[in-house]
């Protein structure tokens, strides 16, 4: 079995296969498959007990703790970013990765020539079944960035390895199954 990125005609067989759910045949390019923005944003909202609403510090080694992590705002359909705002987004397509291939999302360029930066923690694990989370942000200064349900927003790589990971060692972390964008959960990984 070949190792490596994947091209077109193996793209269309992961989409044939269901490793890829809601792919469209259309957004396959030559080493890499378009996918969209689904339905939900999640933007940061101002902390509750701070009359300004700034300066909350969120404990990254106590993220698991409520009142530790952001807090956000649920969005439907689409989210202005103005400059400097960050949101969490999703992929629309849902992944089913086999234990022998992992996945990486890119943004794609027209998107960054806009302004819009992806924070890239943006890895899928051999075994990751869900919806990726993005993490996106607006780094223009002086104007806002309107995001909508279906925009295509990147591209994945697929990568086929030379051995199966063991069915033990298969990703089962923390966002094992997503649906939607998720905030950050607690520190505990599983794999």
């Amino acid at each position: 079995m070949d190792t490596g990125i994947l091209g077109h005609a193996e793209i269309a067989g992961l989409l044939d296969a269901g490793v890829v759910e809601g792919g469209e045949y259309i957004n396959i390019n030559p080493a890499s498959l378009n996918v969209t923005l689904s339905d939900t944003f999640l933007a940061e909202m101002r902390h509750p007990h701070n009359h300004a609403g700034f300066h909350h510090i969120c404990d990254f080694s106590r993220r698991n703790e409520h009142g530790m992590t952001p807090q956000f705002n649920e969005f439907r359909g689409g989210i202005v970013l103005d400059p400097g705002a960050f949101c969490l987004a999703s992929i629309k397509e849902k992944l089913n990765l086999p234990a022998n291939m992992c996945a990486t999302f890119y943004l794609r360029s027209s998107a960054a020539r806009m302004g819009l930066d992806a924070n890239l923690a943006m890895f899928a694990d051999p075994g990751y079944s869900g919806h990726l989370t993005l993490e996106l942000q607006n780094v223009l200064r002086y104007h806002a960035i309107n995001l909508r349900e279906g925009d295509s927003i990147g591209q994945l790589l697929f990568h086929r390895m030379g051995r199966e990971v063991h069915a033990n060692k298969t990703y089962r972390g923390n966002y094992q199954g997503d649906v939607g964008p998720q905030g950050a959960r607690g520190y505990h990984d599983k794999g």
